[in-house]
């Protein structure tokens, strides 16, 4: 699932783009949730709490502007893909700066979107490969072949892998929506496990390559060997 948000302090327009760029994901095949916001107040207020893949993003806004927005995700290294959406080519220039991913005009909006979002698809696909996360020592990236489990703890999950550990704010729920197609299975309500590094399947638990056991659930055992032995046949 791709996240995505999307601000422009004018509502007729927030609400025709946002949509045009739901159907627009929609017809890629590609499952989006969608967070649209008339003030540039409240969207930093989301990113604070919430990782977005995707930003489009108004540059000529009231009280905090475009370019402040795109000025603190170059500062908080996020990973996103910025999309100013403008009619001030004026602008634009003085923009590049912010290293935006893309750039749409707003009077060519339904043009240019089927581009965009092809583009967004296709960079998002290398990133497949890598997961990223921010802690209080700054933001990571592990490749997801280094990444054996993931543990709940409370409202933060701890990485397992073969770099160390980390701990992040998040849910494994979160975790297993964005990552069940990489080969990520949830075994336990606080486990969600890598199949690459499982070892062996046992009564009620589950071997792993660095030869730590992590429970398996009895509520859903045998779907989760189906799942296990069905990824190894591959």
């Amino acid at each position: 699932m791709i996240h995505i948000a999307i601000c422009d302090d004018e509502e007729v327009i927030l609400n025709g783009m946002t949509e045009k760029i739901k159907k627009a994901f929609n017809e890629k095949k590609t499952e989006s949730k969608v967070f649209s916001t008339s003030s540039s107040v409240e969207l930093l207020s989301y990113l604070e709490s919430n990782p977005i893949d995707v930003l489009f993003l108004d540059i000529d806004m009231p009280k905090i502007n475009g370019m402040e927005i795109a000025q603190k995700l170059l500062n908080e290294e996020l990973n996103t893909l910025l999309i100013f959406v403008t009619n001030q080519e004026a602008l634009v220039y003085e923009a590049f700066r912010y290293h935006p991913f893309g750039f749409i005009r707003k009077n060519f909006f339904d043009s240019m979107l089927e581009e965009q979002v092809q583009t967004i698809l296709e960079e998002l696909a290398k990133r497949n490969d890598t997961f990223s996360f921010k802690t209080g020592e700054g933001i990571y990236r592990l490749k997801l072949s280094q990444i054996i489990y993931f543990e709940s703890e409370s409202n933060y999950v701890k990485i397992h892998s073969t770099e160390g550990e980390f701990r992040f704010r998040g849910t494994l729920t979160a975790l297993q929506n964005q990552l069940s197609r990489n080969g990520f299975i949830r075994v336990h309500k606080g486990f969600l496990v890598n199949q690459e590094h499982i070892y062996s399947i046992q009564a009620d638990e589950i071997k792993l390559s660095d030869g730590l056991m992590v429970p398996m659930s009895r509520l859903n055992k045998e779907a989760v060997k189906a799942k296990i032995m069905r990824y190894m046949r591959y």
